[in-house]
């Protein structure tokens, strides 16, 4: 009872004017508030965000707020009475319970324990709030405005399970704190609307691909051939299907010292210099040879213009596979999975052209893009096909509905093609898209290098030989192995599809 008593004497002394009884009352109710919303979402009866930021942020900063008014207003007393703190705690407390000499003997061991609560509370708060902000749901949806698409297209990625943390900030205390330092100023350019629109890319503060991707993904593991086959719908009645099949050589003969996977071989090391450091428009790629030198190979196009002096990059995975997480899709490839997943109905007349066309009409806001792609399909097969009722028209609507809800974004200027794809390359020009260098609107992916504007000293250029990465085994035909099984050869020159049928028998 005597420490009940010294507290209640305490809180007599904070309640010294209406300074510290406001410190006081926010302290307490913070504190008391705190406990309450963490209790009431550790047993699920709410958890959102925004009751994280009110939990996490707004609460412990109303009570740090409340402590710091306390010492204030005894400050303020103090300066009124013109006399000693000790003077202004014994006039308060006039009924004699302060002695001269036992004061502080009463009243430190009540201050001692209350700061160690006082530190253990921030400190656990502190602590609430870093594991907080490390959770993907609050990266994805505390600033919806700005991070609302990369969630939308992160949620269906195939790295959805792996925290953002993971790749955007790595291990250590260095990466914590420079990542710390970075979202404050992010907060700040968020608060006053300051960032750019859309995002941009790349990224430049990424951790290295090796301290981030190559924790499950390791340049040592032999992955051989994959077989992919791809399946693509025409714009016609029909929806008539086709495929598109390849032998992708990952690395295909000697583990990483050959196919696809090349690149990242410690021994031939890539590095290169891009305009503007965007990692599209090459003005110079070097491969680091057997004796550890470098060849260089420029770019012929790019040779008399000047571009400032930039640091040059080495290649490493994310120069490939950009947009391994954040994956805005193109819109007729984005329409031929859904087909092929059934989500769209195959036996509408015409759903791939319609679709494609509903889908790529831009409209300043997006509400107004998904009333549109509904009220067109609608009208084209109420008036084209009037005495027909097809069943799931509804639903392949919604499905196309979906696909402009998850790549489009017109408050973040984000429409087809914003964030171009660097895996792989563009198909819709056949192989030698590199023809139309730096006049695309979708990215050369793997024809950024592998092409014939890349010139050493010699002339000699970085080799766009299509069965480097892959063989084709069929392009836009009726069966996934065409050209294993058209013995006629009618679509191919003969002696490219006798190679690809020996090299997909020694494969598979």
């Amino acid at each position: 009872m005597d420490f009940f008593r010294r507290y209640i004497m305490f809180i007599q002394l904070l309640f010294m004017n209406w300074v510290g009884k406001l410190g006081v009352i926010l302290a307490s109710t913070a504190f008391i508030s705190f406990f309450i919303l963490e209790g009431l979402s550790l047993i699920g009866v709410f958890r959102s965000t925004y009751t994280g930021i009110v939990t996490y942020f707004i609460i412990p900063v109303i009570f740090i707020i409340g402590l710091i008014l306390l010492p204030i207003g005894w400050q303020m007393q103090k300066k009124k009475t013109g006399t000693t703190l000790h003077n202004v705690f014994t006039d308060k407390l006039g009924d004699g319970s302060i002695g001269t000499h036992n004061f502080w003997e009463k009243v430190i061991p009540v201050v001692l324990i209350l700061t160690v609560v006082n530190v253990l509370f921030i400190v656990a708060a502190g602590s609430s709030a870093m594991h907080y902000m490390d959770d993907s749901e609050f990266c994805g949806t505390a600033c919806h405005t700005i991070m609302g698409p990369e969630w939308q297209v992160y949620s269906v990625s195939p790295h959805s399970r792996v925290p953002c943390v993971d790749c955007h900030i790595g291990e250590g205390v260095e990466a914590l704190a420079a990542a710390k330092i970075n979202g404050a100023w992010q907060a700040i350019a968020a608060m006053f609307d300051l960032y750019n629109k859309p995002i941009g890319t790349p990224i430049h503060n990424l951790r290295p691909a090796r301290e981030t991707c190559g924790k499950c993904h390791w340049p040592e593991k032999h992955y051989g051939s994959k077989l992919v086959k791809i399946e693509r719908y025409k714009e016609d009645e029909a929806n008539t299907k086709q495929y598109t099949t390849l032998n992708l050589k990952v690395d295909a003969a000697n583990g990483v010292g050959s196919g696809i996977h090349w690149h990242i071989a410690e021994d031939n090391e890539v590095r290169y210099s891009s305009v503007d450091d965007l990692r599209e428009d090459m003005i110079w790629v070097e491969v680091k040879q057997a004796n550890g030198e470098y060849k260089r190979f420029t770019n012929k196009h790019l040779a008399d213009s000047t571009f400032d002096s930039i640091e040059p990059r080495i290649m490493d995975c994310v120069d490939c596979h950009n947009r391994a997480t954040h994956i805005y899709e193109q819109p007729d490839a984005a329409l031929d999975k859904a087909m092929a997943r059934g989500l769209i109905d195959t036996e509408l007349p015409f759903i791939k052209r319609e679709g494609l066309a509903a889908i790529i009409t831009q409209h300043e806001v997006k509400t107004e893009g998904l009333a549109a792609i509904e009220e067109r399909l609608s009208a084209f097969y109420a008036i084209e096909y009037p005495d027909q009722k097809f069943e799931n028209l509804e639903s392949s609507i919604d499905a196309i509905q979906e696909i402009y809800d998850r790549n489009i974004h017109p408050e973040m200027k984000i429409e087809w093609n914003t964030y171009p794809n660097h895996l792989g390359h563009r198909v819709e020009f056949g192989c030698f898209s590199c023809h139309n260098f730096m006049q695309h609107e979708q990215s050369d992916g793997c024809f950024r290098c592998h092409n014939k504007h890349l010139l050493d000293e010699t002339g000699a250029t970085i080799s766009d030989d299509c069965t480097l990465c892959h063989s084709i085994l069929s392009l836009g035909e009726r069966d996934p192995l065409q050209y294993l099984l058209d013995q006629d050869f009618r679509t191919f020159e003969e002696h490219k599809n006798t190679y690809f049928r020996e090299e997909y028998l020694k494969n598979f």
